[in-house]
C-alpha cells in the first residue's frame, strides 16, 4: 500500500498564509509518490482564518481541520494534530512560512534512509532579531546543562515524526507537554536537516515573549530536576555558612569586643540573609508547584468545536 504522509499545521490568525502554505505544500506533496493528509488546527483564531480552512476542507478531501474552542496555545495544537493524523509519517511545521515546505522532500529522504525522528535546526540570518538569537542561545545552552536531553541550538517544532514514535507519543498522559523534548526523550534514530528561515509573508507573529517565557520555564521544569536539587545543597550551603557567620559574630561580641556588633545588627542580618533565601528557594518551588498544579488538575489540554474530513 502507498504509504501516507501527515502534514499537521497549527495557525493562529493566519489568515492571508492559509491559502498561500496549502497550495505550496500541495505542489510539493504532488511531486512525491505518496498520499498525503494535511491536518489545520486552528488554536482560536480570530480573523477568518476558520472560514478559509473550512473552504479548503470542501473542496479537498486531503485537507482535514481541528478547530479548538479557544487558544490553547502551540503545543496543544500539535498534540491535537499528532492525535488524529493516521499518517506512516507525521511532519509538523508552522503556517506562517517560515518552516520552508520544500524542505520537506529532505525529510522525507532521510525517513526512508532508516531515520525514525528527522529534526530541522535553523540557521540563522540576518531577519532574526538580536534578541531572538540571544535568548534563543541562552535557553537551549541553559536546558542542556541541567536536562538528560541535549537538543541543538536552532531547533524548532519542524520535524518528521515515524508513525512508532508517533504512537509512543499518543501514550504520554503527561499535561504540560514540550514536544522538542519529549522527541528526544522517546529515543528512536534521529538525524538533522538545516534550513533557513523564510520571511513571513502576511501578518505577524502571535507568538509573544510571554509565551516564549511560558514555553522556556515548561521546558525547563519538564525536564530537569536539578533546580529542585539545587535546593537541597542551598539548603547546606546555608546552613553551614549562617552557622560558621553567626557563631563568629557571636565570638568576637562575646569574647574580644562586646561593642563591635550590636545585637539588633546581628538579629537584622540573620533575618535578611534568612528571608532573601526563604523567598528565592519558595519562588523556585513554586515553578514546580505550576506543573504539579496542572497535573493535578486533569483538564484536557484542548477542546474541539468541530472537525473536517476525518
Amino acid at each position: 500500500m502507498q504509504k501516507i504522509i501527515s502534514i499537521i499545521v497549527p495557525v493562529h490568525n493566519e489568515e492571508k498564509n492559509i491559502p498561500l502554505i496549502k497550495a505550496e505544500l500541495s505542489d510539493v506533496l504532488a511531486a512525491l509518490p505518496y498520499s498525503h493528509e494535511i491536518i489545520f488546527v486552528n488554536d482560536g483564531s480570530t480573523d477568518n482564518s476558520e472560514q478559509i480552512i473550512e473552504s479548503l476542507t470542501k473542496s479537498d478531501a486531503r485537507i482535514k481541520s481541528i478547530e479548538f474552542s479557544r487558544n490553547f496555545g502551540h503545543q496543544a495544537a500539535i498534540e491535537a494534530g499528532i492525535k488524529y493524523s493516521t499518517g506512516d509519517a507525521v511532519i509538523m511545521m508552522d503556517g506562517d512560512f517560515q518552516h520552508p515546505p520544500q524542505i520537506i522532500p529532505k525529510l522525507i529522504e532521510k525517513w526512508i534512509g532508516g531515520y525514525d525522528v528527522v529534526n530541522s535546526k535553523r540557521i540563522d540570518n540576518k531577519d532574526i532579531s538580536f534578541f531572538k538569537r540571544i535568548t534563543s542561545t541562552i535557553f537551549y545552552k541553559l536546558l542542556n546543562s541541567i536536562s538528560d536531553i541535549k537538543l541543538e541550538s536552532g531547533s524548532a517544532d519542524f520535524r518528521l515524526l515515524d508513525k512508532k514514535v508517533i504512537d509512543e507519543l499518543k501514550l504520554l498522559t503527561e499535561k504540560q507537554k514540550f514536544y522538542r523534548g519529549l522527541v528526544m526523550w522517546v529515543g528512536f534514530r534521529s538525524t538533522i536537516v538545516e534550513y533557513e528561515v523564510c520571511k513571513r509573508l502576511h501578518g505577524k507573529s502571535s507568538y509573544t515573549f510571554k509565551k516564549m517565557l511560558t514555553l522556556a520555564r515548561e521546558g525547563l521544569t519538564s525536564f530537569s530536576m536539578l533546580p529542585m536539587k539545587f535546593i537541597f545543597l542551598i539548603g547546606i550551603l546555608l546552613l553551614t555558612a549562617g552557622t560558621f557567620s553567626l557563631s563568629l559574630m557571636l565570638f568576637i561580641k562575646y569574647f574580644i569586643d562586646y561593642d563591635y556588633f550590636s545585637g539588633s545588627a546581628i538579629l537584622a542580618m540573620f533575618i535578611v540573609v534568612n528571608n532573601g533565601f526563604v523567598i528565592l528557594l519558595m519562588g523556585i518551588i513554586s515553578l514546580y508547584q505550576i506543573t504539579m498544579f496542572k497535573e493535578i488538575q486533569n483538564r484536557p489540554n484542548f477542546i474541539i468545536k468541530n472537525k473536517s474530513n476525518f
